[in-house]
């Protein structure tokens, strides 16, 4: 057993857990949870997590890791403008 990030525990099984308490994806409710979503907190699993960098004017970049429904919304993502529209949906910002 390992302390991977954000405090959870890996074990051998391929499971994370916190104390006894094993936490799903918010989002597919299939696997387990990888980080917490940066706009709402829900924990995402590696499938469902949708990676961004953020930056900062002084040159510092940040990982991100957003929830579908977080990662279009540009009220949440700065970066949600630069993004391709989900599948069967159209642009947010522009048409």
């Amino acid at each position: 057993m390992r302390t991977g990030t954000y405090g959870y525990a890996r074990v051998d099984e391929g499971e994370t857990r916190m104390g006894a308490e094993i936490r799903t994806c918010e989002v597919c409710r299939a696997k387990v949870v990888f980080a917490p979503c940066l706009g709402c907190g829900a924990g995402i699993c590696e499938t469902c997590a949708l990676f961004e960098l953020i930056g900062s004017g002084c040159g510092c970049v940040w990982p991100a890791y957003y929830c579908p429904k977080c990662a279009w919304d540009p009220m949440v993502n700065p970066n949600a403008a630069f993004r391709d529209p989900p599948a069967g949906r159209e642009s947010i910002t522009s048409k």
